[in-house]
């Protein structure tokens, strides 16, 4: 019985991803990207304590990051409505793929910066999000989001258990030379989809957009993206300190959580396409009870980590909403929205340092209080979002 509602469901799920060329190779670019990031990014906290850094310099490193990352994507937004989209987003690939070698070069915590700078430069961030939501009718955005998301999901399932396997016979810097390859595959992926102009020209009209639901959704990315924020770059030492795991064990551990990514993708794409509201309370609702069982101990740990996947899949699915509202100018709104976001990101992890420092714990119940409010705010603001294909 099951074996036949996956073959018969299984194709269907994913026929979106298998019908567009320019989104499979999308998918295949996230999935090279992710198994090159994956192979060292779960460590990376532990990586800063390697080189002489604390909680205070995880915190200042994570909010640098997305600092940068907001930064940039203010001209990001305004070039992707006005320049072809693909060379935008080869630009930003091509220039955070040398991050690593930085990173592999560094003898403290603070030569980490330069790399840290590289890898978020995100000028090619909106123009992907414009990219994949011009590419489907609106009926489809929340699987388009969700699925070509899935492809990062999918590289850093195996990814981990790789980096894991290599760790004793390589060590961190020779990862990250790894990492660079899987970077340079990525980027080249990337080069062969199709060229996307902007569909309105730079002097149209702005198009009608619902701004009461736009802005609604925004405020639920961005106090999800600050939540997340405060309790991710804090996890791998969390692991570390309450439960003693190595950090091949830790790696193995972000797996599950990118497995999770995967698992919750389909389902939830298709229920955002159907009901944007449910589908937001499912992912955020499914985050927190990940939480709580981190906390309770190490008997809930692997269902824990499997229920953390839903955080990037809420988030992808709120990105969806925001496409669906935003009309025509989508470069500039997912730039405006995105910003939002990576500032609250930049904030997150300075409050998780200093939960972190008070008591381990407090990251996680902050976080998961956040979404547990978050999920019913969701359903509140929510409503059916099937579209009519035209």
């Amino acid at each position: 019985m099951s074996l036949t509602w996956f073959r018969n469901r299984g194709p269907r799920t994913w026929d979106l991803i298998r019908g567009h060329r320019d989104l499979r190779l999308l998918f295949v670019s996230n999935f090279f990207w992710s198994f090159g990031a994956m192979l060292y990014m779960f460590v990376w906290p532990n990586y800063v304590r390697d080189l002489g850094g604390g909680a205070w310099e995880i915190g200042f490193l994570s909010s640098l990051m997305f600092g940068t990352v907001a930064v940039t994507l203010v001209p990001g937004g305004w070039l992707a409505d006005r320049w072809e989209r693909k060379r935008l987003m080869l630009v930003t690939w091509g220039l955070a793929t040398g991050a690593p070698l930085l990173f592999a070069r560094a003898r403290s915590w603070a030569e980490l910066i330069p790399g840290v700078l590289l890898y978020s430069v995100f000028l090619g961030w909106p123009a992907m999000e414009a990219y994949t939501a011009d590419a489907v009718p609106p009926s489809r955005l929340a699987q388009a989001f969700t699925l070509t998301n899935a492809g990062y999901s999918l590289g850093a399932v195996a990814s981990p258990l790789v980096g894991a396997g290599l760790w004793p016979s390589l060590g961190m810097r020779g990862l990250f030379v790894l990492a660079f390859g899987f970077f340079a595959l990525s980027t080249l992926t990337l080069g062969l989809m199709r060229p996307q102009r902007p569909a309105v020209p730079a002097g149209g009209g702005a198009g009608k957009q619902s701004r009461s639901g736009l802005w609604s959704w925004t405020l639920l990315l961005v106090l999800a993206s600050w939540g997340s924020s405060v309790v991710r770059p804090f996890l791998p030492t969390y692991l570390e300190d309450a439960f003693g795991w190595s950090r091949p064990w830790i790696l193995a551990g972000s797996s599950a959580i990118a497995f999770g990514e995967v698992v919750w993708a389909a389902p939830l794409g298709r229920l955002g396409d159907r009901h944007g509201g449910w589908a937001m309370a499912g992912a955020l609702g499914t985050v927190a009870l990940g939480l709580a069982l981190l906390l309770a101990g190490s008997w809930g740990l692997a269902p824990a980590l499997l229920f953390l996947g839903a955080d990037r899949v809420g988030v992808s699915l709120l990105r969806s909403q925001i496409g669906r509202e935003a009309g025509p100018r989508r470069g500039a709104v997912f730039g405006t929205t995105l910003v939002l976001a990576n500032g609250a990101q930049a904030l997150g992890p300075l409050a998780g340092s200093a939960l972190y420092n008070l008591r381990p714990q407090c990251p996680l119940i902050v976080a998961g209080g956040l979404a547990a409010a978050l999920a019913l705010l969701a359903l509140r603001i929510g409503r059916p979002t099937r579209c009519e294909e035209s």
